[in-house]
């Protein structure tokens, strides 16, 4: 979806006061209707940091059309230990509410969001005032072996705005507040936290992701009156569906599909959804929004958790296939699991017959990746080794950090990294510096069209930093953080998020890369290749007395084709898609890497010095819990979870 960017935004209000103890003069001619039908809820803080505070502490909201809403006030005042409400200024005049973040002492430097009743819309005039207003915030890999130098947005203005009309979603008024529904504002302001609120029809809870997926969080989490209701109600089937469509136009991070045609906005897509998501039989609706999940064919997003109503367990057994696009990469898979180095142990050396080249396997990036490469480097280097090849022919992902690690091997000096926010339009050069050892050898990373998430990030920016030869197939793709997100029935799915990992020319990765030299044969009869050490040898040489003959020529950019392109494979390659500019911050981000033995008592992962990460991902949901299931082929790029 394309986003209005505003130049200006023109703030007016008539009272002006910190958060705190705030007493709004309002308008005569504001009804009390909304006032008058508060009710109140008990807030209950599950999150283990938050040390059950506060106690004993009641919210009001308001059931409009069976959908909870909350006042702007209420909600940061509900919200109070996990955002600085002490640091925002709120200012009320009936049919406006300004909020404002001073991120400096004088006050001269200021972040605003306007929630404008009339044009019902909200306006941001930067995306970081979600991440100034945390208590707690960081990011994934600050405690790896890599700095962090510099981070340059290229883009000049950063305003923008959510026009909830498109969407049929309102903002409510009354003399005292503007009320919005409980969890777009969740949404909107708790994004960036890993902490954040879920309204389960009996109590609002303030939890964290990765304790309440893993287990019996999710119990305590759901625990509620609707549990033993069966019937969702009317006008909340009716708000999920048009929830759905913002939810996707404005924080899922894929807006081009696979022919490389831009997708506007997922309304449509959810419109041939809507009467069976609003069906008076909530199994059915139920059903649905497991399909919706699944016909966004996009192997980072999956469906979490069910919502808290009551649901048979005939209705969960009830099978998802995955898309033919999906299937087909995991079949890949299984193919190259067979023709994979026999004797290959993940990270050692393995040796062409010339004693020139080393290949070096991982199917995954995880936290001791680069501690075991650099032993093999080491080895490599006694031995007089020439060049590495990084095979990546079989990696699902991992940790984005554990990449950043990696390439200090490549290079002594800083390296840049691409990313895109489709929501604000941001596109931003990172400068990241890994504290690791240069080792001097001629590199290359080997695809395949398995490769995924990290597996596609990494050879790209090896390729954009001009450290290194991609060579082998297509990569499979993935190029997108994923996040956690709360539907209105309390479902919790996981999609691709805004953070986008892009080339250098910030366009997405997202359907896989290109290698800088393909292998001559198509995948279905050239596999082989990938794991021959005779057919390696020569490849590299090839390219190497190549590269001698043009030393000056960039060694990712030749001017014609070494060698052929591979003929078109009938098992489908995603193809990169040559998309108009765009890119995002990727602060608070890592890729996490599932256990093979998943169960919802392992979804969390230790990430060393008292850091955990949440581990939720997969396709069809576990009977007994309700918790997604884990495919042991998966890896995902995740937001961070700290502990």
């Amino acid at each position: 979806m394309k986003l209005k960017k505003l130049k200006h935004i023109f703030l007016a209000s008539c009272v002006t006061a910190p958060f705190i103890g705030l007493s709004a003069i309002v308008n005569n001619s504001s009804n009390d209707e909304i006032s008058s039908k508060l009710n109140e809820f008990d807030l209950i803080p599950l999150a283990k940091e938050l040390n059950r505070q506060p106690k004993n502490k009641k919210v009001k909201m308001y059931m409009h059309n069976d959908v909870p809403y909350i006042g702007i006030k209420e909600f940061l005042d509900a919200v109070s230990k996990i955002v600085k409400n002490e640091n925002i200024e709120y200012s009320f005049d009936v049919k406006k509410v300004v909020l404002t973040y001073k991120t400096d002492k004088e006050g001269k430097n200021s972040l605003k969001i306007v929630i404008d009743y009339d044009k019902q819309k909200i306006t941001v005039s930067d995306y970081s005032f979600f991440i100034s207003i945390l208590r707690n915030h960081e990011r994934g890999e600050e405690k790896l072996d890599i700095e962090f130098l510099k981070s340059e947005n290229k883009n000049l203005t950063k305003e923008f705005e959510y026009d909830l009309r498109k969407y049929d979603i309102f903002i409510l008024k009354d003399k005292s507040d503007l009320y919005l529904p409980q969890i777009l504002l969740n949404q909107i302001f708790l994004n960036e936290s890993n902490i954040q609120t879920y309204f389960n029809g009996e109590v609002l809870n303030l939890f964290r992701f990765v304790e309440s997926l893993s287990g019996s969080g999710y119990f305590y989490l759901r625990q509620s009156i609707k549990n033993n209701e069966t019937s969702i109600p009317s006008g909340l089937k009716e708000f999920q569906a048009k929830y759905f469509s913002f939810l996707l136009d404005h924080y899922y991070g894929i807006k081009f599909n696979e022919d490389e045609t831009m997708n506007e906005s997922y309304k449509g897509f959810i419109e041939t959804y809507k009467n069976r998501i609003t069906h008076t039989n909530s199994d059915i609706h139920y059903l649905t929004t497991r399909e919706i999940i699944r016909d966004l064919d996009d192997s980072h997003t999956a469906y979490i958790l069910d919502g808290y109503y009551s649901k048979n367990n005939e209705v969960l057994k009830h099978p998802i296939k995955s898309n033919k696009r999906i299937t087909d990469r995991f079949n890949l898979g299984e193919k190259l699991g067979k023709l994979y180095f026999k004797s290959n142990i993940e990270y050692q050396n393995v040796f062409t017959p010339d004693g020139k080249t080393s290949v070096i396997s991982f199917k995954a990036f995880e936290e001791n990746s680069a501690v075991s490469i650099e032993k093999s480097l080491n080895e490599a280097k006694e031995k007089g080794i020439k060049n590495i090849i990084f095979n990546v022919t079989h990696n699902g992902g991992g940790y984005i950090g554990a990449a950043y690690e990696i390439m200090g091997f490549l290079s002594d000096k800083p390296f840049n990294v691409w990313t895109h926010n489709p929501l604000t339009g941001e596109n931003k050069i990172e400068t990241i510096k890994s504290k690791k050892t240069k080792y001097d050898f001629n590199y290359f990373v080997l695809t395949a069209p398995f490769s995924f998430s990290a597996g596609n990030i990494f050879p790209q920016l090896v390729r954009d930093n001009n450290l290194g030869k991609i060579i082998g197939y297509d990569t499979f793709g993935g190029s997108s953080a994923i996040g956690y997100y709360i539907l209105p029935t309390g479902d919790i799915i996981q999609l691709s998020s805004n953070t986008v990992f892009t080339d250098k020319n910030f366009k997405t990765t997202e359907f896989g890369i290109s290698p800088d030299y393909p292998f001559k044969e198509n995948i279905e009869t050239g596999a082989k290749n990938l794991y021959d050490l005779d057919y390696l040898q020569k490849f590299v040489n090839d390219i190497n007395k190549e590269s001698k003959k043009e030393p000056n020529k960039p060694i990712n950019k030749p001017d014609t084709e070494p060698l052929p392109k591979p003929a078109e494979p009938s098992v489908p390659i995603s193809r990169p898609h040559n998309n108009p500019e765009f890119n995002s911050d990727n602060g608070n981000i890592m890729i996490i890497i599932p256990d093979s033995g998943f169960t919802p008592n392992n979804i969390e992962k230790s990430q060393g010095k008292g850091r955990k990460a949440g581990i939720i991902a997969g396709i069809s949901v576990g009977i007994a819990s309700g918790v997604a299931a884990l495919s042991s082929m998966s890896y995902f790029l995740v937001k961070k979870f700290r502990k």
